[in-house]
Formats: structure tokens, C-alpha cells, sequence
């Protein structure tokens, strides 16, 4: 069972881990010691389109405490994404945490469909990693080291992870949604080890003002985003969670157009996380297209260095 000492470094692991997968930043909760696992690529989508670069700073307290980076290829046939991380400052001194995960699949009619995913963490506590592919009856073969516990096991061979989506995939539903429909879906992922919805609720709209952090200035819709679990998690985990319910975490969604393309992205340009040292907030640092950095107007410049700190 989780003492109290564990629940604050399952606080601190969770503002780390939701800068991370933005999109699905919930999938962070399950086990602050079952972070997912295991580099490398997989496979490449058979056309290149331009690639879209995000670039997100996790704050806590005023420190800046890591940097993920997001790439992903988007065809009318598939997709791609890759996502990497680290820690820096106080936080790297005290978990020197880096992150690496890849996703791959295709588009079909009802919706994004995983392949394969990939993922690797190595920090002060160990090396993890894990490897997912998808067979052919759905179902999803799994190689992990440290091993699934036996629970994680028994999820993936009752069938239960079955029609499920990787947490990279799971950010295809949110950005690739009519803007109308934001915010209102419920996503059902496998992370490898564990089965659970991500559930949206769309709160409204909300216009962000630029600050020392947050370069995203303009209208934008606020969500809320709620991690239920479904299979997998520890008995140990799940009391914890009773008594002491992890809140759901707040996204603001903005549009991006496309040129050439009819329909716009629309992507998380911040986010926040209460946990047992503060709120978490992420926010959006830059966004590439093709190679080109996106100055649309709600795009606007970073503040200066000498501005106050939040």
C-alpha cells in the first residue's frame, strides 16, 4: 500500500510524466513505479508527409523542471508519432528521468489504428522498457522488462485490451476532431500494462493571455480530462486512488490551420495538473510545420527573460 512519503513522490512523478502525453496526460497515474518503456522506431509510415514539431515546458512552482518534444507524420493513409523527454534543473537532479516513445499505424474509417508502439524510460530508479504490436485478430503482443505483473498479464490475455489504442494514438482523437466536437470524446488505451478511458469534458471557451512561460496567447477551448481505470491497475494502487482521488487535469485547446489541407489541427497549447507539490503547468514553447515555425497571431512572441516568474 502506498504510505504517505509514496504518495508524495507519486505527486512529484506525475507533474514530471504529464508534459509527457499531452494529449492523454492521465495515463501518467496508474503506478508512479510502472512508468512505460522502450526505444527505437517503428515502422516507417510508406509516405513522408511534413512533419509537425511541438515543444512543451513542464513548470512547478515556478521551476522549469523538463522538455518534451513531439513529431508526428500525418498522411491520409497514417501515421506516425514520436515523442521524447527530459528533466532539467532541481528535477533532473533529483530524478534524472529521460523518455522515449513511438507509435505507428494507419487511418481507417473508424478511426486511428495502432501497430505498433514503443516505449523507454531510464531514471534514478531503473531502466524500463516495453514494446507493443498489434496482430492481425486485434489482440496486442506485449514485451516488457521488468515483466507485467501477474494482474497486467491476466488483462491482455482475457481480451480486455482488445480494440484499444496506444496513449500516442489516443492524442489523434483530440487533434484531428472537428473544433465543434472538441473535447467531447471518451478513449479507450492500452499502455502496455494497463487498460483505461481517457474521458474529456469540454468546460468552454477561455482566452489565454501571453505570460514569462505561456507563448500561446488567443482563444482556445478549456477542457477537463478524467484517467478511469478499467484493467490492470494494482489492488495497492486502486485503495490509494480511493482514498485520495487523483482530480482531473485541465487541457486548453487551440486551432492550427493547415495550409493545404481542408481540415485544422487542433492541439494543446496548455496544460495543468494539481499534485501533492503544487499545480503542474505545461505550456506550449513552439510549433513547426514542414519545417516552418507557425506565427499565425495566436502565436505570439515568448516573453522576455527579466519578466516575473508565476
Amino acid at each position: 500500500m502506498l504510505t504517505r512519503p509514496h504518495r508524495a513522490k507519486r505527486g512529484l512523478a506525475l507533474s514530471l510524466v504529464a508534459v509527457m502525453s499531452l494529449a492523454a496526460p492521465a495515463s501518467a497515474v496508474a503506478d508512479q513505479t510502472d512508468k512505460a518503456a522502450s526505444p527505437g522506431a517503428a515502422g516507417e509510415p510508406q509516405d513522408k508527409p511534413a512533419a509537425i514539431r511541438l515543444v512543451y515546458d513542464l513548470y512547478l512552482a515556478g521551476l522549469h523542471l523538463a522538455t518534451m518534444e513531439t513529431t508526428a507524420r500525418l498522411s491520409a493513409e497514417s501515421y506516425d508519432i514520436s515523442n521524447t523527454g527530459m528533466t532539467t534543473g532541481f528535477a533532473d537532479s533529483l530524478v534524472r528521468a529521460r523518455f522515449e516513445s513511438r507509435a505507428s499505424g494507419r487511418f481507417e474509417a473508424a478511426g486511428p489504428k495502432p501497430l505498433t508502439y514503443r516505449n523507454f524510460s531510464d531514471t534514478r530508479f531503473g531502466v524500463r522498457e516495453l514494446t507493443m504490436t498489434r496482430s492481425l485478430t486485434g489482440s496486442f503482443e506485449v514485451e516488457a522488462e521488468p515483466e507485467l505483473e501477474p494482474q497486467q498479464a491476466a488483462t491482455i490475455a482475457s481480451g480486455r485490451a482488445n480494440g484499444t489504442i496506444d496513449p500516442l494514438t489516443a492524442s489523434l482523437y483530440s487533434a484531428l476532431r472537428p473544433q465543434a466536437k472538441a473535447c467531447t470524446e471518451k478513449v479507450r488505451v492500452f499502455d502496455g500494462r494497463r487498460v483505461f478511458d481517457l474521458a474529456y469534458s469540454r468546460v468552454g471557451p477561455e482566452v489565454l493571455e501571453p505570460g514569462p512561460n505561456a507563448v500561446f496567447a488567443g482563444e482556445t477551448v478549456k477542457c477537463h480530462l478524467r484517467y478511469v481505470p478499467r484493467a490492470g491497475q494494482s489492488r495497492e494502487w486502486k485503495l490509494e486512488e480511493t482514498r485520495n482521488p487523483t482530480p482531473p487535469a485541465a487541457l486548453w485547446m487551440a486551432v492550427f490551420e493547415r495550409d493545404g489541407h481542408a481540415d485544422d489541427l487542433i492541439l494543446p497549447v496548455r496544460a495543468s495538473l494539481d499534485t501533492n507539490w503544487g499545480t503542474a503547468l505545461v505550456h506550449l514553447k513552439s510549433i513547426e510545420i514542414g519545417g516552418t515555425p507557425i506565427t499565425q497571431a495566436a502565436l505570439s512572441a515568448p516573453a522576455p527573460d527579466t519578466a516575473p516568474r508565476p
